[in-house]
């Protein structure tokens, strides 16, 4: 009697496991050694920000744009944004760019942080799809390599990380959060899909990597919405580019590039990694605007760029803090809405003069013209004059 009992309890206590499992959702599996089974940003950065590079690129007079980039192969191939590299105002790249490597400490001042850049060359770009291939010249040997993740394995609502420069803020910043929602085409180019993430993506971050919660790279950060068309001030709307988009412009950008996947192993581009790896060739300029652009169904094949290189620029200096440590005073605060409320009686009193033309020739409402006295008093101006 006391063994059947005991076989029951157990069943009893088994299948209300199994339930509490069922509500909980499938259990997570680990994809392979290393990997932790929770979401851990901290196991994220250690791992990944090594391979995470800053891109400099400067025109002869100093000027140019700062943005974020991955090492994708050991030999110094790095995946960034085209508008990272592209002078705008010129019509062509910027003749100058530099890639600077993680220290292994950060220390927090770019002086120490930037003290060797690494000449780079362009190798192709497509400002359409806004991809560019760089090539470190130089590099030191056994580069960490950021791994292509699975972007069609991604689901909304997973979580995501980010690793660049954001303006104003520090090098090699991690920020966090989770996959939004999904837009194909963005911007009408065909083929450009992306990810909406609310993780914090500032101008700094573009062409650094989204990483999914294996440590892999499913997206390059290229955009972000602040403005919308009326003026309203827009959050957390931030695109990446797919990383299916961008082993498919690899494959035809680079078809010697091997790079590494989101099982940590070289892969072939379009099944050529044992080719020696060409040299780029001068063309002509960036292409046209009615270039091809890579689809999902046909990637296009960007236009190769090479570029003379030039001394390596000084460091950036430090970032200057344009935000007032007590933006606001109490004194000042007070005298603000003191004189809104000046400004809303005046109106009101208006408003009634106008509506009502023989309103000050007869008594007024009981209290209503104590009220425009007091507030009259207490913002020491006058009222305006009756129209």
């Amino acid at each position: 009697m006391r063994k059947a009992t005991t076989k029951l309890l157990l069943a009893v206590l088994a299948l209300s496991a199994l339930g509490f499992q069922a509500l909980a959702g499938p259990v997570y599996q680990k994809p392979g050694p290393g990997v932790p089974s929770r979401w851990s940003p901290r196991w994220i950065y250690k791992k990944d920000a090594p391979a995470v590079v800053l891109i400099m690129a400067l025109d002869a007079s100093g000027s140019g744009e700062l943005g974020t980039g991955s090492i994708v192969n050991a030999d110094g191939s790095v995946i960034t944004n085209a508008h990272v590299i592209f002078n705008k105002d010129a019509g062509m790249p910027f003749p100058t760019i530099n890639v600077y490597l993680k220290p292994a400490k950060l220390t927090g001042n770019r002086n120490k942080d930037l003290r060797h850049p690494y000449p780079a060359s362009i190798v192709q770009y497509n400002r359409e799809i806004d991809l560019a291939l760089l090539q470190m010249q130089n590099p030191p040997p056994d580069l960490p390599v950021m791994p292509f993740g699975d972007s069609s394995r991604i689901s909304l609502g997973d979580h995501v990380a980010a690793i660049g420069h954001p303006e104003e803020g520090g090098l090699w910043t991690l920020t966090t959060g989770v996959v939004s929602t999904v837009l194909a085409n963005l911007d009408g180019v065909p083929g450009k899909n992306v990810f909406q993430t609310d993780a914090s993506i500032n101008r700094g971050n573009s062409g650094g990597p989204l990483i999914d919660r294996d440590g892999a790279m499913i997206g390059i950060n290229t955009a972000m919405a602040r403005k919308a068309p009326d003026g309203l001030a827009i959050t957390s709307v931030n695109f990446s580019i797919k990383s299916s988009v961008v082993k498919r412009w690899l494959a035809s950008a680079a078809p010697a590039l091997a790079y590494v996947d989101d099982s940590g192993s070289p892969t072939a581009a379009a099944g050529a990694a044992d080719q020696t790896r060409p040299s780029p060739a001068p063309s002509a300029p960036d292409e046209s605007p009615a270039a091809t652009v890579a689809s999902d169904a046909q990637p296009a094949a960007p236009r190769i760029q090479t570029h003379p290189l030039m001394p390596a620029p000084q460091p950036a200096p430090a970032p200057r803090i344009i935000t007032p440590r007590r933006p606001y005073r109490i004194q000042n605060l007070i005298k603000f809405e003191i004189a809104r409320m000046n400004r809303m009686g005046n109106q009101m009193r208006s408003e009634i003069r106008r509506r009502l033309p023989q309103a000050h020739q007869a008594a007024p409402p009981s209290g209503m013209e104590s009220s425009f006295q007091e507030m009259d008093q207490m913002s020491g101006q006058q009222p305006i004059p009756g129209q």
